[in-house]
């Protein structure tokens, strides 16, 4: 599989299919190499790295399936971040569970990413500082997705969707992915976890739409 995965800082996962070169923000790495150089996959063996670099947080939250006492999930705490939440979707993809992943991979989206905003949340008693009669507004600090993180949130939850046979989930999913920036066309057309998909009318006409290189090399063995 060619899951996109997202990592900043030091003990990236590694990965085998490469976003485009021109969609790659400055100091976001996505691969163990080097920067500026965005990368996907899922059976890497360098998830282990990742999985050392960031505590593998692969108990579920009240909003995801709970585990049976003997399940080698069952006693880590659950994931705080996209980064955590998504490195347990991808160890569950893994390990060939992909409605788990599933779940996952849909928590990672509600849970805070890398970049930082600011929700202003109420006004202030007191004179305005600029004049009028109302104050200003406070504000909190919140970390929301960036649009590499977007990315890599739905195609990986596109490729769950594929393994469990949902391909209109998937496909718009893949759509949204595109939206946000994802262009190679390439590894969507190679991704194994995406065989459910690749000779579906859906698929194609999708493709149709984003990739203006053209060939489907799936499309000459017949339509779902």
């Amino acid at each position: 599989m060619h899951t996109i995965i997202v990592a900043l800082g030091v003990g990236m996962i590694g990965h085998t299919a490469a976003f485009s070169q021109g969609s790659v923000g400055v100091g976001v790495r996505r691969d163990i190499a080097g920067v500026g150089k965005p990368q996907c996959a899922r059976r890497s063996n360098k998830i282990e790295k990742a999985s050392a670099a960031v505590s593998v947080t692969t108990r579920r939250t009240s909003s995801l399936a709970s585990y049976a006492a003997d399940d080698p999930y069952a006693n880590a705490p659950p994931p705080t971040t996209f980064r955590e939440a998504e490195v347990l979707g991808l160890r569950l993809m893994q390990d060939g569970r992909h409605d788990d992943a599933l779940r996952a991979f849909q928590q990672a989206m509600k849970l805070p990413g890398s970049r930082p905003d600011i929700i202003r949340t109420a006004n202030v008693s007191g004179p305005s500082p600029v004049g009028g009669s109302k104050g200003g507004t406070e504000g909190r600090k919140v970390m929301n997705l960036d649009e590499f993180e977007y990315q890599a949130a739905h195609y990986n939850v596109a490729c769950a969707y594929a393994c469990v046979g949902n391909v209109g989930e998937s496909v718009a999913n893949l759509k949204k992915a595109f939206d946000f920036g994802f262009d190679n066309y390439a590894t969507v057309k190679a991704d194994p976890d995406l065989s459910n998909v690749h000779s579906t009318k859906e698929f194609e006409k999708l493709m149709s739409e984003y990739d203006k290189s053209g060939f489907n090399p799936f499309g000459v063995f017949g339509k779902k």
